[in-house]
């Protein structure tokens, strides 16, 4: 009896196969198919199914085609069903809708974001080169009262001097500038003292020479930086991304 049993589970077996092997629907082993623009994918074997579709491989490529590009009797074999095919790409597409939203407001973030930093950047450079056209403006002032000290130093200096002749036949005349020398004086002392005046105030002297040279160097660096400041503000204006100049 166990004999017979053991017999009759082999043939159910057996014939469960066979039907199995006979199933148009088999998906198992690897296909020829013809797709339907003509391509022929040999000995192609199935990687992943999708309800649009199958992902099928050869020894040459591995590609996706989608079921309505497959003859009928493929679409049959694989279990193609038209409506589970179009709700899976309806949410394909609604899923890459979304995609494409999130990749929009990444990038409109990404764009204020520059957007932000630049201005930053540029509202920065701004205010130092206020603070240096201000720091400028503070030095140049210094720069001419320091030459007007001087300069009415020298006038001072060239009154004493032209002074110190008066009721003199002769003077010695000795100046800060390094100029000495005797001039001779008598019933003139009028033409003596202005003559004595105007060769204390035309004496060389280095340290007012510096001083005019100071004030020279010192208004043009602050037209310099001037300049700089307006085409800093023209850029920002017409929104340029990048601006550089010269801060000192």
């Amino acid at each position: 009896m166990k004999t017979a049993r053991l017999a009759g589970l082999t043939a159910a077996l057996l014939a469960g196969i066979a039907a199995f092997a006979a199933d148009p629907a088999d998906e198992s082993g690897n296909h020829t198919i013809q797709l339907r623009n003509g391509k022929v994918l040999e000995d192609a074997c199935i990687l992943d199914k999708k309800p649009n579709g199958v992902v099928l491989a050869n020894k040459d490529e591995c590609i996706f085609v989608r079921f309505s590009d497959m003859p009928l009797e493929y679409q049959r074999k694989f279990g193609y069903v038209a409506t589970k095919s179009a709700r899976y790409e309806n949410k394909l597409a609604e899923r890459k809708k979304v995609i494409e939203i999130e990749e929009a407001e990444r990038k409109a973030r990404e764009k204020q974001r520059k957007a932000n930093e630049d201005k930053h950047y540029k509202d920065k450079h701004v205010n130092a080169q206020r603070q240096t056209i201000s720091k400028l403006e503070h030095q140049l002032e210094e720069a001419k009262k320091n030459l007007k000290t001087m300069e009415n130093t020298v006038s001072q200096v060239g009154e004493e001097l032209g002074m110190s002749t008066i009721g003199s036949s002769r003077v010695c005349i000795e100046s800060p500038w390094g100029y000495g020398g005797r001039i001779r004086s008598g019933e003139h002392n009028a033409a003596v003292t202005s003559k004595l005046m105007k060769e204390a105030a035309d004496a060389p002297d280095p340290k007012r020479d510096k001083q005019v040279q100071d004030v020279v160097d010192l208004q043009l660096r602050l037209e310099a930086a001037q300049i700089a400041l307006d085409e800093m503000l023209m850029n920002q204006s017409r929104g340029s991304s990048f601006f550089d100049f010269d801060m000192d």
